[in-house]
């Protein structure tokens, strides 16, 4: 991917259709441009302004987070487009540059482990003995929320904040862990947090000014760890420019959070100081080919992060490396072109070299959302020739739900895989308690699970009773082992919501002798864990507006099939998303039921320990009037 070349110097075009190549190339840098230069730097300052006063905050709450703001992202690259709706700030912890020893990590050359002896970091150390980044991001996030009352909010923004019913909601437990949230009911909401790679994201909204008055702005923060670049353990890459070698090892390079448990190694500084030095019709290139993205993405009801700009940026760097490239703006639209044929060789091979580390491919092979990205490439071409584009929102629609359905053959494999031979999926349920849009909220069983999770209720509706005695012939064989598996303050928390159970089903049975008597259909553990997870593969499939669909990225792509879903990928594929999807279906049933109980009961706790570990500081709050008849000492 690393050797292609451009064409830019000779043009085997006509002049006619040059000329259309490069009015068109023109159009899109026009939209391209800030309508309004001076509210869009209004803006910026009055950002900053807010983000250094959190950091002043978060450090007066806790001295290990004393930081460093570091501008960062296509703002301060000069590569934004369109309007300043997207500001990237690096957090650098200063207490922890060159800190961490780097350990080797299986995910390849592009990312590592850290290992840090410091007692000051203790609760960030995983069950693995590696400094977590997971727990760091978490840390950092309760730290901000806190903050949110005691900041100084410059005048003109307005921080996001959830709708205060949402700490009403039955899965607001696990939410206020995830916002960062105490959990403490609050008149005015939550600050409002998403995970967004390695970002934590928080929204504000402009009231200022005219030209972009009411827009909504995410902000990015990322905690990072400088190091040397001496310290790296992997070779880099031959960057011919001498200027970029300079760059690099005056840098060096950080590294941030990736996942649950690993680091993503990067180049984000030195990416920057080579922009600030690029030829202005490099920065152009990059800008356009942003927006076309955008619009073809737009035009195709898909998410434009679909295509990273970072692949854009990644192939311009390579060319930039490489010296006889010519950056005239007249042949601007033509570089334009064979950067987009770089970049669709790459995703059609499934491999986009890193610019500085040569084995980091930026692409996952066999990830099918190569196939939407190849989609996205060839209307981005057409558009760039003058052409029309080919693809109609309902054929665009039809061909995500046939990847979403092969994403889901993916997870289902892995995930009974792992209970077939007694092993949890704990690295599914990481990626769903990562944003509160990730918790998959039933449809058809939601009803149930909100009666009998309501933590401010001792009563159950005639219909959630009936539900709850369907199941109770396996629910107290559920508790035996959650509580098992459970130490310490967790089992001290679940034994509270097990005693508000019972307390809800013995206060029904006490008012309502008759129906107690009645005989109840009984339900299956396998029965209700099909049922579970058939409402789980619809929330993944249908869900327009959830974040849930990333958590095929969970799955390592090395992952071998066992072939219990053999044959729905090509009925997805040459018969529809619709038929792929019955056939999944049909599948996960009979090979759900081929699981013995006991593997089930255990994946089952293993998920619902998730939810009560994330629960955790709600459910104190919640449930602190329950006391354990064997503790109860008056």
């Amino acid at each position: 991917m690393g050797s292609g070349k451009f064409n830019a110097g000779v043009l085997d075009v006509s002049e006619d259709y040059f000329a259309i190549m490069s009015f068109t190339a023109e159009k899109f840098g026009e939209k391209a441009r800030f309508r309004d230069e001076s509210e869009a730097e209004l803006i910026r300052e009055k950002l900053e302004i807010l983000v250094a006063n959190i950091l002043t905050q978060v450090e007066k709450r806790d001295s290990r987070f004393r930081s460093t703001l570091v501008k960062s992202g296509s703002v301060y690259e000069g590569t934004k487009v369109c309007r300043p709706d997207e500001f990237d700030f690096m957090i650098r912890v200063d207490s922890l540059t060159d800190k961490p020893f780097l350990c080797p990590c299986d995910k390849g050359d592009g990312y590592v482990k850290l290992s840090l002896k410091s007692c000051d970091w203790d609760n960030c150390i995983d069950a693995d003995g590696f400094f977590s980044p997971n727990l760091l991001s978490r840390s950092f996030k309760r730290l901000v929320s806190e903050s949110l009352d005691d900041i100084q909010v410059p005048e003109g923004l307005a921080v996001y904040r959830t709708r205060p019913s949402l700490s009403k909601a039955t899965w607001w437990p696990v939410y206020a862990d995830l916002l960062g949230n105490s959990g403490k009911e609050s008149q005015s909401g939550a600050m409002y947090f998403e995970n967004h790679g390695p970002a934590t994201t928080f929204n504000v909204q402009w009231r200022g000014g005219s030209s972009y008055k009411d827009l909504r702005i995410s902000v990015d923060l990322t905690l990072s760890i400088d190091y040397s670049i001496s310290k790296l353990l992997v070779p880099l890459a031959e960057t011919p420019s001498a200027g970029a070698n300079g760059i690099l090892q005056r840098c060096g390079f950080h590294v941030v959070p990736a996942g649950f448990d690993s680091w993503r190694i990067s180049f984000s500084m030195v990416e920057k100081e080579v922009l600030a030095t690029s030829p202005d019709s490099f920065k152009e290139c990059y800008r356009v080919l942003k927006v076309v993205r955008d619009v073809v993405s737009e035009k195709l009801g898909w998410d434009a992060s679909l295509v990273p700009s970072y692949m854009f940026k990644t192939v311009l760097l390579s060319q930039l490396f490489t010296t006889g490239h010519c950056w005239k703006k007249e042949l601007r639209s033509q570089l334009i072109i064979d950067l987009l044929e770089l970049v669709m060789q790459g995703i059609k091979a499934e491999e986009i070299q890193s610019c500085f580390l040569p084995k980091y491919n930026l692409l996952s092979p066999s990830d099918h959302e190569n196939k939407l990205r190849q989609c996205v490439l060839e209307e981005m071409l057409r558009l760039m020739r003058g052409m029309e584009m080919v693809f109609s929102k309902n054929q665009a629609r039809e061909k995500r739900q046939q990847i979403r359905v092969l994403e889901m053959v993916d997870v289902l494999d892995y995930m009974i895989s792992c209970i077939l031979h007694g092993k949890n999926p704990s690295v599914v349920w990481n990626k769903v308690f990562v944003n509160i849009d990730n918790v998959p909220n039933s449809r058809k069983h939601g009803w149930f699970m909100n009666e009998i999770t309501d933590l401010n209720c001792t009563e159950l509706s005639e219909k959630a009773y009936l539900k709850l005695i369907q199941i109770w012939c396996f629910s107290e064989e559920f508790f035996r082992k959650l509580l098992i598996t459970l130490k310490g303050e967790l089992n001290l928390l679940a034994h509270k919501f097990k005693i508000l159970l019972f307390m809800k089903k013995d206060n029904f049975e006490r008012q309502h002798k008759r129906l107690t008597e009645n005989e109840v259909t009984k339900t299956s553990l396998h029965q209700f864990a099909f049922d579970w997870m058939d409402d789980f593969v619809d929330c993944y499939i249908e869900d327009d507006n959830s974040t849930l669909p990333s958590l095929h990225k969970a799955i390592r792509p090395e992952l071998t099939s066992s072939g219990f879903f053999q044959g729905v990928a090509e009925m997805a594929t040459r018969e529809g998303s619709g038929r792929g999807l019955a056939l999944l279906k049909q599948k996960l049933k009979q090979y759900l039921f081929m699981v013995p109980k006991e593997y089930l009961l255990d994946g089952a706790v293993d998920y619902v320990s998730h939810i009560i570990v994330h629960a955790k500081e709600v459910l104190k709050l919640k449930l602190e009037h329950i006391s354990i008849p064997e503790l109860d000492l008056d």
